[in-house]
Parts: C-alpha cells; structure tokens; sequence
C-alpha cells in the first residue's frame, strides 16, 4: 500500500517537473525569438538592394557609399528610411518595426566601415528674404525653383549634366526636411558632395551666415513630396531566389539564359570590388550587368527619373552555409515608386522576362 502511494506520488511529481520543464523550454525559445536581432544584411537584400545595388553603388537609388555616409547621422538614416522621399521614387519603409530599421543602419555602418557623425540640432537662424535671392542664384539650376531637384539639366529634359548619375536631391522633400538638421545641411553646402556632383560653396565665396539664410529659406519652402505612398508589409522590392547549384554553376547559367533572351552582358563585378583591397574582397558575390540598349533608351525616354543606371543586374551570392542565392529586382513593386503608367506596363513586361531567366538559370 505504501509502495503503490509511493509510485502514485513520484508520477505526479514527475509529471509536475516534466511540465515545468516543457513551460521552461517554451520560454526559452520564446525569449530567444523576441532577443534575436534582424537581420540587416537580410533585410537590406529585400528592401534596399533594387534601386541603392548591393555594394551600395547606387542606380535608381542614390549611391550610399563611404563618402556619403560617413557625414550623416545614424538619425538621419532612420528617419529617411522611416519617412521616404516620396514623390521622388523612394517610399516610407512604414511597416518595418524600430529594431528592423536600425538593423538596416548598422548593416550600413559596418559595409561602409563608418561612424555616425554628430551634429548639433539648434535650429539655424538667418535672414529668410536675402536667403531666397541666394538660393535663387547659387542652387536653383539644380535643384529647382521649388527645391524639388528638377532643374535645368538634371536629367529631367535631354541636358542631362554628365557629373550627375541621378537627378540632384529634392531638398524640399518632406522626407528630407524631416530627417536632416539644419547643421547637417550646412555643412553639406558648405563643403560639398564632390562624388554627387555638389560644389563646394565655401569656395565659391558664401560665409556662414549666406549658407544659414539659404537653410531658412529652405524651410519655407512648401515641402514636396505630397502624402506617403502606402506599402504593403507582404512586398519585396527583390527577389532572393535560392538556386540548386553551386555557385560557378549558377553564374554560368544566368548568363546562358541572358544571352538566350539577347540581352548584352557587361563585364562582371565582384560586389565588394573598389570598396576594399583586391586582394581581400570576397569573390563568391557577383553582379552580373546585362542591357538591351533599345529597351534602356525607351526607359529613359519614359522616365528620366530613372538615372542612367537601369535595373539590369543579377546578384549571385554564395551564403556563409554554402548555398547560394540570386537576387533581382521586383520591378512590379518598384516601378509603382514611379507613378507612371507606361512605365509600369514596361517593366511588367520585363518582370515576366526576368521570371524566365532565372527559371531557366534554376531548371
């Protein structure tokens, strides 16, 4: 009797202990779900890497390079992901969470081996009358009349200055005014974008206190950019397809399968190439470049706003696991960014063309 008590109480204690043990466990998992950080790199592929490129060399998007990153806040990369550049191709990225956006940031950082660079966030002051008058004759060619970056020669009419590979920034942009300082802007007039094309105005003559009443002005101006386009948090604007093969294999089949739909390969690029030393660049990622010039002249004759880059690229990477994966862009989402009709039958037309090139590349 003492022995069946005893083995009926050591069931239910051990029933109670497995139970504990399985809420424990679950916990566990449950904390580590909660704790694990996104995956920037990740989510850079998916959002980023169809118009910005992966090596960050930019094409629809602007290049995001050392030279430029190394001069702005972490703020401000937040709050330009967060807030967009509607109206000029770049959507609000609403519907990825803090911890994604930031992953996104550091991701940057560290590609671009930079630092953020902190700036004082006093607003400026200035005189706003004799700040349009100088905006008027040092910044409007390029930037507009507006600050919406359609002036002349911007690629906006057929005078496309050969030093810009996109249209000038629209710095009156709601996006851009919410995510830039005042002090940011002044030094960026100040000293210039050299790899953008921007002068430096120090040296062409403007004091301090010209570039702060040319930022006044600037924040006067009525923002353009109109309401943020809404996305949906199912769109991608890549596709990372996995392929079956290794990786020299899938390098040599996506370019059989370009040529077989006539299209004109350039020569390839290692993805790190140019940012570090020739010898240290990991050659397991490769842009493959591809063109067909009557398409790319139509494109462009549609949309100038497309720069002089197109999206005409197949990204073969070899992952840290072995696997290898390839990554186009989903121009059924991006060429909605455009808002031209034509545009978007354009590259609807080539979205299914790309479908086909990569399904023979995996067959």
């Amino acid at each position: 009797m003492l022995i069946f008590r005893a083995n009926i109480c050591f069931v239910f204690i051990g029933r109670e202990l497995m139970r504990n043990l399985l809420f424990l466990f679950i916990l566990s998992l449950f904390a580590t779900q909660v704790s694990a950080a996104p995956d920037g790199r990740g989510l850079y592929l998916q959002y980023c890497a169809a118009c910005h490129q992966m090596d960050g060399s930019g094409g629809i998007g602007l290049p995001l390079v050392a030279s430029k990153l190394k001069d702005v806040p972490d703020s401000y990369l937040f709050n330009t992901i967060r807030e967009g550049r509607v109206g000029r191709i770049m959507p609000a990225f609403q519907a990825l969470s803090d911890a994604q956006v930031n992953a996104i940031v550091k991701y940057l950082r560290k590609r671009t081996n930079t630092t953020e660079k902190v700036f004082d966030l006093t607003p400026v002051t200035g005189d706003l009358d004799r700040g349009a008058k100088l905006f008027e004759e040092h910044c409007v060619r390029c930037h507009g009349v507006d600050g919406s970056g359609e002036g002349d020669g911007t690629g906006v009419t057929m005078s496309r200055e050969r030093a810009f590979m996109v249209m000038p920034a629209a710095i009156s942009n709601k996006g851009f005014m919410a995510s830039a300082p005042d002090s940011m802007i002044h030094q960026i007039i100040k000293v210039g974008r050299p790899d953008s094309g921007m002068p430096n105005f120090a040296k062409k003559g403007l004091s301090d206190q010209d570039i702060d009443d040319i930022i006044v002005h600037m924040r006067g101006m009525k923002g353009t950019g109109g309401e943020n386009m809404a996305m949906d948090s199912e769109e991608r604007p890549s596709y990372v397809i996995e392929s079956p093969y290794d990786f020299e294999t899938t390098v040599n089949n996506v370019k059989a399968a370009l040529g077989g739909s006539n299209f004109r390969i350039f020569p390839e690029r290692y993805l790190e190439q140019g940012l570090i030393d020739e010898f240290s660049f990991n050659k397991r990622q490769l842009g493959i470049r591809f063109c067909n010039f009557d398409l790319m002249y139509g494109m462009l004759k549609v949309e100038p706003r497309l720069g002089v880059v197109l999206p005409c690229r197949v990204t073969v990477m070899e992952q840290e696991d072995g696997s290898v994966v390839m990554v186009v862009p989903n121009l059924k989402v991006v060429s909605r960014w455009f808002s031209n009709d034509e545009l978007i039958e354009l590259w609807d037309e080539m979205d299914e063309t790309f479908a086909e090139i990569l399904d023979e590349a995996t067959l």
